[in-house]
């Protein structure tokens, strides 16, 4: 995929959820402005990524049990990336991810520990987050920015709309030798990592259901001719 093929792709997404460009693109004038003169650590990120197998943790129902089954591998030789809420199931059993990527919906205080541990914080600007950019896009030592319109020299676009999508897109964007799936679950049930305050393993409402058929498609399209298993 190149930047004019996922412009297409983000239109379309815009028009299945009644989303407004014009509030995306404030969101990444915003992030532009935070991150301008701050060197961000994208050989760190090629380095953590390519050629290597990575794992991908989402925060969907599955999460615990696929995080139990990496407790009992070879983590050294796998680079770990946390989707959002994801970071949090992982500290809670020990696990520091290498990369995080999130648009700030998951607990403030894991995503900042993930920072202080030395992850890349790979944070996107859209429009229902400008508030959460301002407050915390400082905050991080290890930022990468990113957007889902047109990039900006400081605020990047790999590609993707979710969390979980974003983080594929971008292992496959720093050439991952093996893309590995925990907890990437495209059912009708949110996981409990998801986003902090709501109950527990919930049916997804109408638009959540939206995100999750537009996150299954594109994990679909990004894992194309790279190696890679669901567990």
């Amino acid at each position: 995929m190149d930047i004019d093929s996922w412009l297409k792709e983000y239109k379309k997404i815009c028009k299945e959820l009644a989303i407004l460009p014009k509030l995306d693109y404030e969101a990444r004038d915003f992030a532009a402005v935070i991150m301008a003169d701050r060197k961000q650590p994208l050989a760190k990120l090629e380095q953590l990524v390519r050629g290597r197998d990575v794992v991908i943790f989402g925060a969907g129902p599955s999460l615990d049990a696929g995080v139990a089954k990496l407790k009992t591998q070879d983590r050294k030789q796998r680079t770990i990336i946390a989707a959002d809420g994801a970071t949090s199931c992982l500290l809670e059993n020990g696990i520091y991810p290498d990369i995080v990527v999130t648009d700030l919906d998951g607990a403030v205080r894991d995503l900042l520990l993930a920072d202080r541990f030395g992850a890349v914080m790979v944070v996107h600007a859209h429009g229902d987050n400008i508030l959460q950019i301002k407050a915390l896009l400082p905050q991080f030592r290890n930022a990468v920015a990113t957007t889902q319109v047109e990039p900006l020299p400081d605020v990047h676009n790999f590609f993707g709309f979710t969390d979980g999508d974003r983080a594929v897109f971008l292992a496959k964007r720093f050439g991952a030798k093996k893309i590995d799936l925990i907890g990437f679950d495209f059912g009708d049930v949110v996981g409990k990592y998801s986003k902090p305050g709501e109950p527990y393993d919930h049916k997804a409402d109408e638009r959540k259901a939206k995100k999750l058929a537009i996150a299954e498609r594109l994990v679909n399209e990004a894992l194309e001719e790279v190696p890679n298993n669901v567990i």
